[in-house]
C-alpha cells in the first residue's frame, strides 16, 4: 500500500518516497477558502470597521473609494473613504467615520452627486507647494477635482480655493480616471479637460516647488503626454519608478527622463490581452495583473503575459459581461492575496439576480499559486494602519458593539486580537450599502446583534438588530437566542431562514413564530459560509495504463469542534460513490486530529469534494493522506 499525501502544499517527492502534490495540482475548484500557511482552511474573516456615521453603522451609500492618506508634516496617516455623496475621514476616538464639509466656492455644495455604480473615485496625497497636508481626488463621475486641505473639501482648480492653480492651455480639468503623485508632479490618467476627453492622455502638471508649480499645468516641464495608439486607457498603476497604462489590447510604461522640459516618454509593452476594468490593476511584487474580458493579464514593466491558465475562461464565463466595469481589484498582504469584486453571471439564465453590483471575489493565492471564489459584496478594498486601540476598562465593560468582550472568558474572538491595532497594516473593504469591513479577523463576517424588541412573534418574523447588511435572498442563521429556542441555531431545532426583507436596522425571515416563545434577550443574526473545495481527478498509476485501488483516506483537521462532509466520485460519475461522509472532530485536548474515511474500491480516477456550512466554526486542513495500490488495466 501507498500513501499520497497532500500536506505542506508543496511539490516533490519526500526521502521515505511519499510523494507530494502541489495546490496547482491538487484541487480544481475552491469556493469561501484559502490555501494560507500551508493549510487548506474555509474563509471566516472579515468584520465590520467601525461604528460608522451619524450614529448608524455605515456611510450614506455605495464605498467608491478608500485612501490612506500620508500626512506629510507630521509623517502620520489617516484614512479617508468616500461614497457617492461625500468624503469622510476615520475617527480613531469614536471608532467612526466623520462626514468632512464642503468649503469655500464649495460651501453651498451638498453632494459629488455620483450617479454610477460604475464610477469609482481616485486620490492621491500631494501637499502644497509649502509641505502642508492636502489630498487631491475626483472620478468620472465628478464634475470636479477636488482637494481635503484637513478641514474642508475644495475645488482645486479654482483660484479662490487653490490661489496656486494655472490651467493647462486649452482649459481646466473636469476630471480623469486616475490621478498620482508621481516624478514630484499630479498625473491626471485619462482626463476631460474643458469639454475634450483625452483616452490616450496623461495630463501632468510641473515640478512640485514651494513657489506652487506643483499646480501649474502651463509652465515649463508641464504637459499632456499622449500614447502612440488608437486604444483608450482604461487603467492604470505605478509600478515602483514607472507607470504602467492598461489599455484596450496592450499595456504601455511611461518612464522619467533626465529632461525637466520633457519629463516622460512612453513604451509599448507587447500584450496578448487587454483591460477592460479600470480598477481591476492590483500591484504586487514587481508586477501589475488586471482583467480583460477574456482573461487575466500580468506585466513587470518588460512583457507581458496571460497568468490565468488555471481559469481560463473565468472572465468570459463567470464574471458578468455587461458590467464588467464594475470589477474592482485589489491585494490582501497577510494571505498574499490579489482580489477581484466582480458581479457574477448567474448559473441559472431564469435566477433571480439580488443585486447589480458586486457579489463575488475571486482571490489569487500568490504564495501558493491557487484561485478561489468567495461569497462576499465588495465594491472597493484599500489599506490602513488606522485603528481603535481599546483599554482593558474598555474591554472588559459592555461597550455595546461586542458585548461579548464583558466576559473575556467565554468570548469567542481571539484574545490577543480583542480590539484594533492602530499599528498593523490592515486590508479594508466597502460595500453597496455603506459598510466598511476589515479583511483578515476570525470571526463575525456578516454578522448583528439581535437588539429589544427582539424577534416578533407572526406569519414571517421580523429580527430587530444594529443597522446591517443583509439583503433579500440572504440565508442566515440564529445563535445565542435566549427564550425563542426554536429559531436558534445551536438546538437541535435550529435551521437556516430566508431573508425575505430587509429595512436598516430589521430583518424580516421566512419564518412563522406564532408558535414560538417568546423572544428573551440576546442571539445574532449570521450568514453561513459555504465552503467548497473540489481536488482533481485521483490516480497516480494512470500513466502505466493502470486503475487505482484506494482503501482508506485520512484527513489532518484542526480539534475545533468544527465538522467537513465529503463526498466521493468515481470516474466522473455525476453520482456520488459515498455521500455527506461526516468527519467531526471531537474538540478535545489535541491541537490537530487524524479522521478517516473508508473507501474500498477500485476506479480509473476519484474525485473528493469537501464542504462545509457554518456561521462560526472554521475548518482547517492540514493534511490529507490516500492509502493506495495499483489497480487492475484501465479501460480508457
Amino acid at each position: 500500500m501507498q500513501i499520497y499525501e497532500i500536506s505542506g502544499f508543496d511539490t516533490g517527492v519526500s526521502r521515505a518516497g511519499v510523494n507530494y502534490l502541489q495546490p496547482a495540482d491538487s484541487f480544481q475548484n475552491i469556493q469561501n477558502g484559502l490555501i494560507n500557511r500551508q493549510v487548506l482552511q474555509s474563509r471566516k474573516g472579515f468584520q465590520q470597521w467601525s461604528l460608522g456615521y451619524n450614529s448608524t453603522r455605515h456611510l450614506k451609500s455605495r464605498v467608491l473609494g478608500i485612501f490612506q492618506n500620508i500626512l506629510t508634516v507630521s509623517n502620520t496617516y489617516e484614512t479617508l473613504a468616500v461614497d457617492k455623496d461625500n468624503l469622510y475621514r476615520y475617527n480613531e476616538t469614536t471608532n467612526g467615520f466623520d462626514l468632512i464639509p464642503f468649503g469655500g466656492s464649495l460651501a453651498a455644495v451638498t453632494s459629488f452627486g455620483i450617479a454610477s455604480n460604475e464610477y469609482y473615485v481616485t486620490g492621491t496625497t500631494y501637499p502644497f507647494g509649502d509641505g502642508t497636508n492636502r489630498f487631491v481626488f475626483t472620478g468620472k463621475g465628478m464634475s470636479a477635482v477636488y482637494f481635503y486641505d484637513g478641514t474642508n473639501i475644495l475645488d482645486y482648480t479654482d483660484v479662490t480655493d487653490n490661489p496656486d492653480y494655472i490651467a493647462f492651455a486649452s482649459g481646466n480639468i473636469i476630471n480623469a480616471v486616475r490621478v498620482f503623485w508621481f516624478g514630484e508632479r499630479l498625473n491626471f490618467i485619462a482626463p476631460l479637460i474643458g469639454s475634450q476627453e483625452y483616452p490616450q492622455g496623461m495630463l501632468y502638471s510641473a515640478i512640485r516647488t514651494a513657489s506652487g508649480n506643483g499646480d501649474n499645468y502651463n509652465f515649463s516641464g508641464a504637459g499632456l503626454l499622449q500614447i502612440d495608439t488608437y486604444e483608450h486607457i482604461i487603467g492604470a498603476a505605478i509600478l515602483g519608478d514607472k507607470i504602467v497604462l492598461n489599455v484596450n489590447k496592450s499595456n504601455w510604461l511611461i518612464e522619467k527622463t533626465k529632461d525637466a522640459f520633457n519629463p516622460y516618454f512612453s513604451r509599448k509593452i507587447p500584450s496578448v490581452l487587454g483591460t477592460d476594468a479600470s480598477f481591476s490593476p492590483v500591484v504586487w511584487n514587481g508586477e501589475v495583473r488586471s482583467l480583460g474580458k477574456t482573461g487575466i493579464i500580468m506585466t513587470d514593466g518588460r512583457q507581458s503575459a496571460r497568468v490565468d491558465n488555471r481559469i481560463p475562461y473565468f472572465t468570459q464565463d463567470d464574471i458578468d459581461s455587461n458590467t464588467f466595469e464594475l470589477t474592482y481589484g485589489g491585494f490582501d498582504r497577510s494571505t498574499s492575496q490579489f482580489l477581484w469584486a466582480y458581479l457574477s453571471n448567474p448559473e441559472d439564465p431564469d435566477e433571480i439576480i439580488l443585486t447589480s453590483t458586486q457579489d463575488k471575489v475571486l482571490a489569487y493565492n500568490y504564495d501558493f499559486p491557487s484561485y478561489s471564489v468567495y461569497d462576499m459584496r465588495f465594491s472597493v478594498f484599500g489599506e490602513s494602519i488606522n485603528g481603535q486601540n481599546l483599554s482593558w476598562d474598555d474591554i472588559h465593560n459592555d461597550t455595546g458593539d461586542h458585548p461579548e468582550w464583558a466576559t473575556w472568558d467565554e468570548t469567542e474572538d481571539l484574545w490577543d486580537k480583542i480590539g484594533l491595532s492602530a499599528t498593523v497594516q490592515k486590508t479594508l473593504a466597502g460595500d453597496d450599502l455603506g459598510f466598511i469591513y476589515e479583511l483578515d479577523r476570525d470571526f463575525d463576517d456578516y454578522r448583528v446583534q439581535i437588539l429589544a424588541p427582539g424577534i416578533s412573534i407572526a406569519a414571517n418574523a421580523v429580527i430587530t438588530t444594529y443597522d446591517h447588511a443583509f439583503i433579500a435572498g440572504d440565508t442566515v442563521i440564529l445563535e445565542g437566542v435566549v427564550g425563542m429556542l426554536d429559531l436558534d441555531g445551536s438546538s437541535l431545532n435550529g435551521i437556516p431562514t430566508l431573508v425575505t426583507a430587509t429595512t436598516a436596522n430589521t430583518i424580516t425571515i421566512d419564518q412563522d413564530t406564532t408558535d414560538f416563545t417568546a423572544w428573551t434577550s440576546d442571539g445574532y443574526v449570521s450568514k453561513p459560509i459555504n465552503f467548497y473545495a473540489e481536488t482533481i481527478p485521483f490516480n497516480p498509476f494512470r500513466s502505466a495504463g493502470l486503475k487505482v485501488q484506494v482503501s482508506h483516506i485520512e484527513f489532518l483537521i484542526d480539534n475545533n469542534g468544527a465538522s467537513l462532509l465529503v463526498d466521493i466520485f468515481m470516474d466522473g460519475s455525476t453520482s456520488p460513490f459515498k455521500e455527506n461522509i461526516m468527519l467531526a472532530t471531537s474538540g478535545g485536548y489535541k491541537e490537530r486530529e487524524w479522521l478517516t474515511i473508508s473507501v474500498n474500491n477500485t476506479c480509473d480516477f476519484m474525485t473528493l469534494k469537501m464542504k462545509q456550512e457554518s456561521a462560526s466554526l472554521q475548518i482547517r486542513i492540514t493534511s490529507i493522506r490516500i492509502h493506495c495500490k495499483p489497480g487492475g488495466y484501465s479501460n480508457g
